[in-house]
């Protein structure tokens, strides 16, 4: 450039670009990320709370149960007598089964008078979602969930042994 001219040469043009770029594009890549993480984070808070909720609650009745039938081939629907007394002909029953993708507990008087029905989860991948007896003798059991919605997939395993 002469003197007295105004404006700006090439090699300043292209530092600036650079420099600009350089500041936009983390900016562009955060807010990017704002916006698909909570879809995400939803997600997998779901998943795991329907996971945690089933280990919950199929843990609880089996440490309370006197006795525990899997059924074939992946110990669904899972058939546990709850005690009342000790004479077993007043037990309870609660079944564990599959319902779609869903998890229902179903609990039977001595009866057999269906006395609750819950669903205890959904989203739960029911080929995948196990439960086998590893000790009949002193009557420990282990139990994988897993389950998935959206791109979140999450399995959790849960070892639990009878207490009776």
């Amino acid at each position: 450039m002469k003197r007295g001219e105004k404006g700006f040469t090439l090699i300043e043009i292209l530092i600036v670009l650079a420099i600009s770029g350089a500041i936009i594009w983390p900016v562009t890549m955060a807010t990017i990320t704002l916006m698909t993480n909570p879809q995400r984070s939803t997600e997998q808070n779901v998943v795991l709370q329907e996971v945690q909720n089933v280990g919950y609650w199929i843990s609880r009745d089996v440490q309370m149960a006197r006795t525990v039938t899997p059924s074939e081939p992946n110990g669904f629907p899972l058939i546990l007598d709850i005690p009342i007394d000790t004479d077993e002909n007043n037990d309870y029953r609660i079944d564990y089964l599959f319902d779609g993708n869903k998890i229902k507990r179903e609990v039977y008087d001595s009866s057999e008078t269906l006395i609750s029905e819950t669903f205890i989860a959904d989203y739960i991948n029911t080929d995948n979602t196990t439960f086998i007896t590893l000790d009949p003798v002193i009557g420990f059991h282990k139990f994988i969930i897993k389950a998935s919605r959206g791109s979140t997939t999450l399995t959790r395993s849960y070892g639990v042994s009878q207490r009776l």
